[in-house]
């Protein structure tokens, strides 16, 4: 009797300890949520800070009063974020710290790159991050610090997080060990499922997206201004998975046909006139790290004159101004433009960097590489650092050229006083050994490094000095920088000459430094700060020619008019656009004979628009579409 009246008891005893386990699991998950709400809401609000120049006003107000909507709308992607890294880690401390970590990360890299460049972190820029180290270069030391700082503080607590969280696991009986394994490899599964789909955010039919247009005020020709419209969360987004270009309405083989049909004639009435050859002629482009002409802006003074060299070789040859695409940093993206003919400006806006984002791509694209191998030339790049920015061994391998010099590859690595980086002197003896061990004509696309920031201590014994910069210390040393450029040019130039072959160098700037500060740009139109010096020189004639304000997809229409050599269908095609639409870049229209930059398509007259309509079906053939121009011949001559 006394047994059977025990019995009962058991099951009410394994009905208390279900409960309890019952309750345990949701007090946990609910202490998980709560911490991820208050830990994304903070995480957001402070990545507004650091968008905003530390502004907690202005994250405040986007928070409170104007953008609710999308600030709760990025909480709950950083929410899912946070449900990740904590199933993945077993921990909500630990997912906690790593999203903190993560938006301070992200935090301090767009107000860096704000302060520098004027535009926010994409994220294409993450490719950047193999080469940590010289990005920490271009940081305040201060910030450098407290970032190793805080590094190193949140492993430590990280670590020690993770300690406790295994005695915690090891102290619970096995029911509850399979409970919550179950549960956290379900929530991983579940949240990475989420996070696939954030990633999809551009693509037809994604319901993020759809939230999103709800509320968001989209801006495509700045991302600067999406960012702060939309929030950070937002506008990175905005930027993920991209398709570059958007298929023109009227795109079909048949189009396609009828422009290359138009561009052949035109090119073959040219050519009646061009009777040289292109096959025995080298071609050197120099595109000069952060080169620019200081003595053109408004409310800079500088002791004297840095550039007398290159001013005077630009009274006397072929030459200009370029429109860089870009202001304090978007080197790449020039690049791109003068190898390959194609302008950043019809681009999907979220294209921030081709190199990066259309890498594979870039076989197929059209290039002065594959242009000039047909021609009979050895191809060579020459770039004077490490070969992880911008993944230029892949783009110049995808490219085809023939040979890529780098800082461990290349003979001469002479530096100048302070400076880091292997002089303009040292790059240009490696042009000339080049030209001078290969037997056929070269094509040398040299990109230097000597005047890449920072600047404020590279030469001691300068006696440049600068008033009205914003660290008018960085701008002494970065004038003192560019004097020794414009004379390396010069002697570069000379000993040109004495080649057997002619050579016909095209030098420009890619963009200007970025230390000039708000009142300098707030002194100077948009237009001023995206241009700098362009010269296109031959070694065996004087060529002049004042070329006004160009884009660098039309440097090739020039250096075969130097050569007096045929013109491809695609040249003819560029030819046709330069005559009316010079320079341009999204936001900067600059028409023929008009000193007014436009800033939208529209304001541009019909017959500006028509021939761009064109440019901009060709270059989506090549880029996103079937390639039919590819395959008429359009890029041969």
């Amino acid at each position: 009797m006394e047994r059977n009246s025990r019995r009962p008891l058991k099951p009410k005893e394994n009905s208390s300890v279900s409960r309890g386990s019952f309750n345990q699991i949701v007090k946990e998950i609910g202490i998980t949520l709560a911490v991820g709400m208050l830990g994304a809401v903070f995480s957001n609000f402070l990545l507004q800070v650091f968008q905003n120049q530390f502004s907690f006003e202005l994250a405040w107000l986007f928070m409170v009063h104007w953008h609710t909507e999308l600030f709760l709308l990025g909480t709950s992607v950083l929410f899912v974020l946070y449900i990740w890294f904590s199933a993945l880690i077993g921990s909500r401390r630990v997912g906690m710290i790593l999203l903190f970590l993560l938006s301070v990360s992200l935090g301090i890299a767009t107000q860096q790159k704000m302060l520098l460049r004027e535009e926010p972190m994409y994220p294409s820029d993450f490719s950047m991050l193999t080469n940590l180290p010289f990005l920490l270069q271009m940081v305040n030391g201060k910030t450098v610090l407290f970032i190793l700082f805080l590094f190193i503080i949140s492993l430590a607590v990280i670590y020690w997080l993770i300690k406790q969280s295994r005695k915690r696991v090891k102290q619970k009986d096995s029911n509850h060990k399979s409970i919550y394994r179950i549960i956290r490899i379900g929530v991983w599964l579940l949240s990475s499922g989420l996070l696939a789909y954030v990633y999809g955010f551009n693509d037809s039919g994604n319901l993020v997206k759809a939230a999103y247009n709800d509320y968001a005020y989209w801006i495509p020709y700045s991302q600067e201004m999406n960012y702060y419209n939309n929030g950070f969360v937002g506008g990175f987004l905005y930027n993920l998975n991209v398709t570059p270009m958007e298929q023109p309405a009227d795109y079909s083989k048949k189009r396609i046909e009828q422009l290359v049909t138009k561009y052949q004639k035109q090119a073959e009435q040219i050519n009646q006139t061009r009777t040289s050859k292109l096959n025995d002629v080298n071609i050197v482009y120099v595109m000069n790290e952060s080169f620019s002409d200081p003595t053109q802006l408004n409310g800079v003074d500088v002791s004297d004159d840095p550039l007398p060299h290159i001013r005077q070789l630009m009274s006397q040859e072929t030459s200009g101004e370029m429109l860089s695409q870009g202001y304090g940093g978007g080197t790449a993206n020039i690049e791109f433009e003068a190898l390959t003919g194609l302008s950043m400006e019809p681009f999907a806006s979220n294209l921030s960097t081709p190199y990066t984002q259309m890498a594979t791509r870039m076989k197929e694209l059209p290039s002065l590489v594959t242009y000039l191998k047909e021609t009979g030339h050895q191809t060579t790049a020459i770039h004077p650092y490490n070969t992880s920015m911008y993944k230029r061994k892949q783009v110049y391998s995808e490219m085809g050229f023939d040979t890529f010099l780098y800082d461990q590859t290349m003979t001469y690595h002479q530096t100048i006083e302070n400076n880091p980086y292997i002089s303009d002197r040292s790059a240009y003896q490696e042009v000339i050994k080049q030209l001078n061990q290969t037997k056929e004509a070269d094509f040398i696309h040299l990109v230097t490094m000597q005047n890449h920031m920072p600047y404020g201590q590279n030469y001691p014994s300068t006696t440049f000095s600068a008033q009205g910069a914003a660290d008018n210390n960085e701008a002494a040393h970065y004038y003192q920088g560019i004097a020794y450029s414009d004379t390396a040019l010069a002697d570069f130039l000379k000993d040109l000459k004495k080649l057997d072959q002619e050579t016909i160098v095209v030098f420009w700037g890619d963009h200007l430094p970025g230390f000039y500060g708000e009142e300098v740009l707030g002194a100077n139109s948009e237009l001023t700060m995206h241009q700098t010096p362009l010269l296109i020189a031959s070694s065996r004639k004087t060529e002049k020619e004042a070329l006004g304000t160009i884009s660098p997809i039309y440097f090739m229409n020039h250096v075969l008019k130097v050569a007096n050599a045929p013109v491809s269908p695609y040249h003819a095609l560029l030819m046709d656009l330069e005559q009316t639409l010079p320079a341009f870049e999204k936001g900067i229209y600059l028409e023929d004979n008009d000193q007014e930059p436009k800033q939208e398509r529209l304001d541009l007259s019909a017959k500006t628009q028509q021939i761009l309509a064109e440019y901009d079906l060709l270059q989506y053939d090549v880029t996103v579409g079937k390639n039919y121009s590819k395959e008429q011949k359009f890029f041969s001559n």
